[in-house]
């Protein structure tokens, strides 16, 4: 794997068994915290849902994204994540 650039992305996943346990709220309390703090935070969704990206674009200002491996192959998943997951430059 010469070439290849390796990053350390530190992530957390939000999950619970089904709707309405609060993963939106607790998500965007997490990323508006994270702002407060300096950090660049970024909004990932998986699954056919358009509110909650538009709450994670509205805390943090960038688009959230989907990473549904439903919808898309592991390559262009990962390629996502690398994207959107970087710190943007200064």
């Amino acid at each position: 794997m010469s070439g290849m650039r390796t990053a350390c992305l530190p992530r957390v996943m939000i999950a619970a068994e089904k709707s309405g346990q609060g993963k939106t709220l607790l998500t965007c309390v997490l990323l508006s915290l994270l702002m407060d703090m300096g950090v660049e935070a970024q909004g990932f969704k998986c699954g056919p849902d358009y509110i909650d990206p538009m709450y994670h674009c509205y805390v943090t200002g960038r688009p959230s994204c989907n990473l549904d491996s439903f919808l898309a192959r592991e390559r262009n998943l990962t390629g996502i994540l690398g994207r959107h997951g970087e710190a943007p430059a200064d």
